[in-house]
């Protein structure tokens, strides 16, 4: 079932990559899908890769981009499909289930996983499938820990590897690895976790010195001028770049992924809640500490796609949380934590709310200083305060983790449920619903008492129906939506508006769909009484007055500035 639920995954993968990718256009190539476009169109022609560490790119990336603008032909469209809806979204999905193959789990927590990947978490292009693959690979678990020799050559290979792909991605993942080694691998001794960390940045190194020599060697580039393409040279070009306050009450919602942001930050700790931690496998500390030091991408550019693109492991690693705590109920079963040994019992002293508080203080000082900061050091900052949480809690509060777990759980939960609340009284306090109808209504409204001579029967056509209720008018006809197929009713509404049953029509927009043989019925039958024009809304209505009332005076007026002026002609 397992094999089969991943072969669907993979299935599914290459449909939703295929369907969800459009045909780009001109716009597309002047943005940073289109500079990577450009390079890798030059590297395919013989250009020397260097470094793009706005972004990360290495010189590998290059020469992968390259390739698939060769197997593209160099269509953008089918570039962009493989090297970012292909090798993003959809081998995210693929890597999910295979973590979960690897790892053993229902089929059930493995499409969760992969639909978590293809929906929420969705990676924009290769990069960002370089995170799910380094924890694939690096799984303290099954065939490749019971070949030591084995792990020891992933250990250090893959952060050379990745050096060459993404300089970014090598320094934070390596990070990330080596604080798994030192805080959260369990039963291993401290000799064997202190030599994984030694492999894991022998291999770093590696990759750098490689990368320098080969530079050197093939393309006679100075190992001054490559230091100043990958390392101090690069950074130079940051000192003056801002980090961004993630403001919990006062997100943005510029698309429909607004609970993306909101629950992100909170996300990100729920493994790190000591009852959690204590309860969770090896394999869940890896990804959950790879997706906690990522968190310096969303933090430096708070907004939906860094969010989005960087979540794949937080997502994953509180889905495999929650599945481990339902398998491993206490009731069931006594876990092992060798840092400060089984799980106890929840204390029922009088220092329980005590505790819960100082959980509570945790979580929330974790948020605020690590998200609340400009610099890196938020993001550093938020990582030792999750880890330390994680680790001492679990290590020293024994009877009263219960307690304080319960009290870091209610602000993790609380917080951005008080977000949620204070965002829709924001949206109810700045909406602007009826902003033009009732803008409509201020200036348009006495016209229409001029206009009308007291008659309250009018046709509002075709938009801002709300003027019935601010005006105190009602519609004379059967009929509010001009579709278009109005014309069915010609028949019907032509005497009306030939025999002057309907007194007043307020324009308020062009039809949408054009009706002759409205307009024409419209300006043989009614003369435009006044022509109001807001600047503001940018809107014009016309008030038309049928012909049988006689002679009335027209007027045409330009509201500006909260004033009414009429024009020249008017």
């Amino acid at each position: 079932m397992r094999w089969a639920t991943f072969a669907g995954v993979c299935v599914a993968a290459l449909v939703w990559a295929a369907y969800s990718v459009g045909a780009q256009n001109g716009s597309f190539l002047t943005q940073d899908f289109g500079a990577q476009y450009h390079l890798a169109e030059i590297t395919a022609h013989g250009a020397i890769p260097l470094v793009d560490f706005e972004h990360g790119w290495n010189a590998g990336s290059f020469w992968v981009n390259a390739a698939l603008y060769a197997i593209a032909s160099g269509s953008p469209t089918i570039w962009y499909f493989l090297w970012g809806r292909l090798l993003g979204a959809g081998l995210g999905a693929i890597l999910a289930a295979a973590i979960g193959v690897r790892l053993r789990l229902h089929p059930a927590v493995m499409i969760a996983l992969a639909l978590g990947v293809f929906l929420l978490a969705t990676p924009l292009h290769i990069k960002y499938t370089i995170c799910l693959l380094w924890v694939f690979v690096l799984l303290p678990t099954g065939w490749l820990e019971s070949r030591p020799r084995l792990a020891a050559a992933a250990r250090v290979l893959l952060p050379a590897l990745v050096f060459w792909q993404y300089v970014e991605l090598a320094v934070l993942l390596t990070g990330a690895s080596g604080l798994f080694e030192l805080f959260a691998r369990r039963s291993a001794p401290w000799r064997t976790r202190i030599l994984n960390c030694v492999q894991l940045a022998g291999g770093f190194v590696l990759g750098l010195v490689v990368e320098a020599m080969a530079y050197k060697l093939v393309w006679g580039l100075s190992f001054a001028d490559f230091n100043r393409q990958v390392i101090l040279g690069q950074t130079e070009t940051h000192q003056g770049s801002q980090y961004a306050v993630w403001n919990f009450f006062d997100l943005p919602t510029e698309s429909g992924r607004f609970f993306i942001l909101a629950l992100y930050p909170f996300a990100l700790l729920i493994p790190f809640v000591p009852l959690v931690w204590q309860r969770i496998s090896d394999s869940t500390r890896l990804i959950a500490l790879a997706g906690l030091v990522l968190v310096v991408v969303p933090i430096r550019r708070v907004d939906n796609p860094h969010t989005t693109t960087v979540s794949a492991l937080v997502l994953l690693a509180v889905v495999l949380a929650v599945a481990e705590l339902y398998e491993r109920r206490a009731s069931l079963v006594e876990p092992t934590e060798p840092l400060g040994g089984g799980v106890s019992k929840p204390t029922r002293s009088a220092f329980a709310l005590l505790l819960a508080a100082a959980g509570a203080a945790w979580a929330a000082a974790t948020l605020w200083i690590g998200f609340g900061l400009q610099s890196m050091l938020g993001a550093v900052l938020l990582v030792a305060l999750a880890i330390a949480g994680a680790v001492l809690g679990g290590a020293f509060l024994r009877g009263a983790t219960a307690a304080v777990s319960a009290g870091a759980l209610v602000v993790l939960g609380g917080v951005p449920a008080l977000a949620a609340v204070d965002h829709l009284d924001d949206m109810r306090r700045d909406a602007k619903s009826f902003a033009v109808s009732d803008s409509i209504a201020r200036w348009a409204g006495p016209e229409y008492e001029r206009c009308s001579g007291g008659a309250r029967e009018a046709l509002v056509m075709p938009n801002y129906l709300e003027l019935y209720d601010a005006l105190e008018i009602t519609n004379p006809t059967p009929y509010y939506l001009f579709h278009y197929d109005f014309a069915q009713y010609e028949d019907v509404l032509v005497p009306q508006l030939e025999d002057g049953s309907i007194p007043v029509i307020i324009e308020t927009m062009p039809l949408h769909t054009p009706q002759p043989w409205l307009t024409d019925a419209i300006r043989a039958n009614y003369v435009p009484c006044s022509v109001v024009r807001i600047e503001k809304q940018a809107t014009a209505v016309t008030i038309w007055t049928h012909k049988s009332r006689g002679e009335i005076a027209q007027r045409d007026l330009i509201i500006r500035q909260g004033k009414a002026i009429p024009t020249p002609e008017g």
